[in-house]
């Protein structure tokens, strides 16, 4: 059986989808991916995977769009794919027509977020529902992160509710397990970040650096906190893509100086020892406000036994219980972000209790196994590989 997974970039294959094709490889299936060219592509195929480096666009440019549909079509009918998965919002649409276009019996669309929700103005969340309801005429299952999409989707009639699953998201809880961290490389790791010894808090955030993430309204929170605690760091973990739409690399840069905080922010760029970076942190910060599933830099912060802040967006009201795991504040709101950070910087025992219901929330609901078998119970429902789990 043959499966080819569709995503825009690289780094999403890299970071979001690798485990789920590791698993599925494991079990004796070709599972390849497609998409745009890049270092992420190249270090995957060093790696062992099949990546066809086909250019698709993030942004809606109906010329280089109907160049996708065209390439993706093409190798799909040269390799006779069995299934056909895609991922992220523009790639899912194009993937699924080339799909369709090239005869394929079975197409499933993970939903990482639907690109209409609550902080979307009223005609873009027309104009990407009705994208959506048309791309799920020629969708054999829908898949969601969360299951807020799952509820807005039938209210809605996006499409049948037998044609849309949760999935949700989640994490390996053997690597991001805070027992496995060597104190000496942790000490060592701090000081290569240049963190100096008097900072004994550090908040951190991890995702690209896009306004939509929110970093801008984290370093405005961390201004409003430094005269209360002058010894307190911030650890912004991330790089911008060249084909982000929203570049914000350096304006963030010029919001940290204009506030004279240079001092107390470390920028770590891309970063491949996430849960050791986690293990730096007292508390971790995800401010953004853009279209999330369910954040998996929440699901890995949890996993290291940390107490989050987020804000009231789908996905992260989901992952976090506001009093219990960590406290939600409302969008683009530096105020009240920097309100919720004081409540915990100033309690050693709230953050501690808070990281330990993480952890056991983690354990029980995001654990990534649950992910692989729901997964592999949809493609067997398909009529994938039925009897290859029994060899």
């Amino acid at each position: 059986m043959k499966i080819l997974h569709i995503c825009a970039v690289g780094s999403t294959a890299q970071a979001l989808l690798r485990p789920q094709i590791d698993y599925f490889l494991s079990h004796n299936l070709s599972v390849e991916i497609a998409c745009s060219p890049g270092s992420e592509v190249e270090k995957l195929q060093q790696q062992g995977y099949i990546v066809h480096p086909i250019q698709i666009d993030r942004q809606i440019s109906p010329v280089l769009n109907l160049r996708s549909i065209y390439q993706l079509t093409q190798l799909i009918q040269k390799n006779r794919y069995d299934l056909v998965h895609v991922h992220t919002p523009i790639a899912a649409v194009l993937g699924r027509i080339a799909a369709k276009l090239a005869g394929v019996k079975r197409i499933v669309y993970t939903a990482h977020g639907f690109p209409f929700h609550d902080q979307s103005s009223p005609s873009q969340y027309r104009f990407y529902f009705i994208v959506e309801k048309l791309a799920a005429f020629i969708t054999d299952l829908i898949l969601t992160q969360n299951y807020e999409d799952i509820a807005t989707a039938k209210k809605l009639g996006l499409c049948p509710s037998e044609k849309i699953c949760y999935l949700g998201n989640g994490v390996d809880i053997n690597r991001f397990k805070r027992d496995r961290l060597n104190s000496t490389h942790q000490t060592l790791l701090r000081k290569s970040l240049g963190i100096p010894d008097s900072r004994d808090l550090i908040i951190g955030t991890i995702g690209r650096i896009i306004h939509k993430k929110g970093s801008g309204y984290l370093i405005e929170a961390a201004a409003k906190l430094l005269p209360h605690f002058p010894n307190l760091q911030v650890l912004i973990i991330g790089s911008q893509l060249s084909s982000d739409p929203e570049p914000f690399h350096t304006e963030l840069i010029k919001k940290i100086h204009s506030l004279g905080i240079e001092q107390h922010v470390t920028l770590t760029g891309e970063r491949q020892d996430i849960p050791e970076l986690l293990g730096l942190l007292d508390i971790f910060v995800l401010p953004t406000f853009t279209h999330e599933g369910l954040p998996r830099s929440i699901v890995e912060a949890m996993s290291m036994g940390l107490p989050v802040v987020t804000t009231d967006i789908r996905g992260c009201r989901e992952a976090v219980v506001h009093g219990k795991t960590g406290l939600i504040v409302p969008p683009k709101n530096s105020e009240k972000l920097a309100e919720a950070l004081k409540i915990l910087l100033s309690n050693y025992e709230l953050r501690q209790g808070y990281g330990k219901a993480s952890r056991e929330r983690i354990e029980v609901q995001y654990d990534e196994e649950l992910v692989f078998k729901r997964l592999n119970n949809y493609y067997q429902d398909l009529g994938v590989y039925s009897l290859c789990l029994e060899q």
